[in-house]
């Protein structure tokens, strides 16, 4: 009873909005491609602001829709938490999200966790009255969602829509750039990530020879991972699967432990599925008296090293730390 009466008062308040914008614009849509298209006159203002001259600009969506972005966003609402990460990194922490239970969860966002950021609930089910509360400048949110609820979404501020790019960390970034005028700083991150990359590359070369495993660890769960900075031998690290693991043209598979021990990679590391290192630790803890799992060579060489679960999103921030982190364990000993 108290979730219907949740949403007819949050039909009545979407119901005032869209009374109160009965006479506002609507957005064209008529591009396919994201990009931005300054506007051709430049405020006085100019020759002192390095931001004046950006503004205002036509951004165009992932589903095409173009968005009049008349200033920097200021106060934006993020409905898709893989892209914290982007935010954070370009210094444009949102006002209000969804699922901030990974600000907790994931050590790639811990230096971001005492942010002051809104709960708007998941980005399945996002809370349209608290964010009517919040009155944001810019609602941000992936493209595959917009079908669900996007037209609500509309009624309350400028909508924009995102790709997932689950392995395109530096096409998402690039677009957020985009967004909040800092096309430079975006591609700047972008250089430092990628140097970090291909010198960690360079060092891991010493391990060609040896084979690697990425499993994601639930209860009873194990999936193996293609993660791209991991196995890519162009944009990654370049270390090499075993010759039985997943389907490298997927993000992954779920496997039994038995299909583990045939994989046998001689170097393995694993996070929890969920996000949560505590319930990473309570997995490996039961695995210690598996005789499968005590088979493997990764673990008899005591070579099974944790990774923080926001490896998963494949955002610059977790990547990054990943990264070092195996850089850590498989050099720095």
């Amino acid at each position: 009873m108290k979730t219907i009466m949740r949403l007819f008062v949050s039909l009545a308040l979407l119901a005032g909005v869209l009374a109160g914008c009965a006479g506002a614009p609507e957005p064209t849509n008529r591009s396919a491609s994201s990009s931005t298209t300054p506007a051709p006159e430049a405020s006085k203002t100019e020759k002192t602001d390095p931001e004046a001259g950006k503004w205002p600009r036509i951004y165009v969506d992932a589903l095409g829709r173009e968005t009049v972005l008349e200033k920097k966003p200021e106060k934006v609402a993020l409905l898709f938490f893989r892209n914290f990460e982007h935010l954070f990194l370009l210094n444009e922490p949102p006002a209000a999200a969804t699922d901030l239970n990974v600000l907790e969860e994931w050590e790639s966002l811990a230096p971001y966790k005492d942010k002051e950021i809104a709960d708007i609930g998941s980005m399945t089910s996002p809370n349209l009255e608290k964010l009517l509360e919040i009155e944001p400048d810019l609602i941000i949110m992936v493209s595959g969602r917009y079908e669900s609820y996007g037209d609500k979404l509309e009624k309350i501020a400028p909508v924009i829509t995102v790709d997932s790019n689950e392995n395109n960390w530096q096409g998402a970034l690039r677009e957020y750039g985009k967004i909040f005028g800092k096309e430079q700083k975006a591609e700047d991150e972008i250089t430092r990530i990628e140097v970090l990359i291909a010198d960690s590359k360079e060092q891991l070369k010493k391990f060609n020879d040896k084979t690697f495993g990425v499993i994601m660890l639930g209860d009873k769960q194990f999936w193996g991972f293609t993660t791209q900075f991991v196995f890519n031998k162009e944009s990654g690290l370049g270390l090499n699967p075993p010759e039985k693991y997943v389907d490298m043209s997927t993000k992954g598979e779920q496997i039994s432990l038995e299909g583990l021990a045939a994989m046998n990679p001689d170097y393995m590391f694993v996070a929890d599925i969920g996000g949560s290192s505590k319930n990473l630790q309570g997995y490996l803890k039961k695995l210690e008296s598996d005789s499968a799992w005590n088979s493997l060579q990764a673990i008899k060489s005591s070579q099974l090293h944790a990774l923080d679960s926001s490896i998963a999103a494949g955002g610059p921030l977790g990547i990054e730390l990943g990264v070092k982190t195996i850089i850590k364990n498989m050099i720095a000993k």
